[in-house]
């Protein structure tokens, strides 16, 4: 694990495979303009479109459907000469841990390993149909790629309630992924990434008529729902970008995976094989280096 730190902190920039449910709330479209502005340590190669369900999908085929015209959106507003594919992702969540969903992304995940001489990232920041999918489907890439999640909540979080909107939409896929031989770094939500807060304010002074996808940046976020005092949205999904990007920022340590229960509680067991675990994170060091490569 220690040596898995230690390439994500060299200055290589990294192969990356982003696995978003981009239409989900207004993070992911954050993470993607930061991850493409960050070349430097970002070598992204492609993009899959994530599952999801709430207010703004129906089910999750319109979730997936509808990130995937968001993530194809985002990147053409961001370098409209990019060249980075986005592949369509499941149409379902799992519903058996032993049986993948077939997609695309799945597919692109798996062929892009079995091509790789060096190991592929994959950053997921949505429910992890799409990597437990490939997993199952082709165990060989478990040596081949290194996973990082967004999603599950801090492991003391209410007693080792992990159930997060990411993970709690898909447990079955979670549970392949905890229990798999590919390395694994989560990234905690409530109780870790939540820091990650800001206002319209704060986006409109640093970003706001800076140039066109900043001012989408700041609209989305100004026309999600809101209270009328006081009130801030977690930017969540830039903490996995953050790992690349401003390494220094965040604060790993290397721990047993807990054992993910079936109602979504994580068990410990210090038995099990390690993973890395984001403790902490700077909240301003990170908006710091997302707002200065938003505006360039």
């Amino acid at each position: 694990m220690q040596h898995i730190l230690d390439a994500l902190r060299a200055d290589k920039p990294k192969r990356v495979i982003l696995d978003t449910d981009a239409y989900n709330e207004v993070d992911d479209q954050f993470a993607i303009a930061y991850a493409m502005r960050s070349s430097d340590r970002i070598d992204l190669l492609s993009i899959n479109a994530a599952p999801f369900r709430n207010s703004r999908a129906s089910d999750p085929a319109e979730g997936m459907e509808r990130s995937y015209h968001e993530a194809i959106k985002l990147v053409r507003m961001t370098d409209p000469q990019a060249d980075i594919p986005v592949y369509r992702g499941s149409y379902r969540f799992m519903t058996d841990r032993h049986v993948p969903v077939e997609s695309e992304a799945a597919q692109n995940i798996i062929r892009t390993a079995l091509a790789a001489d060096e190991p592929i990232y994959v950053l997921a920041i949505g429910a992890i149909t799409n990597v437990a999918s490939a997993l199952l489907m082709c165990p060989e890439i478990a040596k081949r790629i290194i996973v990082i999640w967004l999603g599950g909540n801090a492991l003391e979080w209410r007693g080792g309630d992990m159930r997060d909107f990411n993970l709690k939409q898909d447990i079955p896929a979670a549970q392949v992924v905890y229990d798999s031989a590919a390395p694994f770094i989560q990234i905690p939500c409530l109780g870790g990434c939540e820091i990650l807060s800001t206002s319209v304010a704060e986006l409109q002074y640093y970003l706001g008529g800076k140039n066109a996808l900043c001012d989408y940046l700041v609209d989305i976020v100004a026309n999600y729902p809101q209270d009328p005092y006081a009130w801030s949205k977690v930017i969540w999904d830039i903490a996995g970008v953050a790992l690349f990007a401003k390494p220094s920022a965040l604060s790993p340590v290397i721990l047993p995976r807990p054992i993910l229960s079936d109602n979504g509680y994580a068990v410990c067991d210090t038995a099990r094989p390690p993973f890395i675990y984001i403790r902490s994170m700077n909240r301003d060091a990170i908006f710091a280096d997302l707002f200065t490569k938003l505006v360039k």
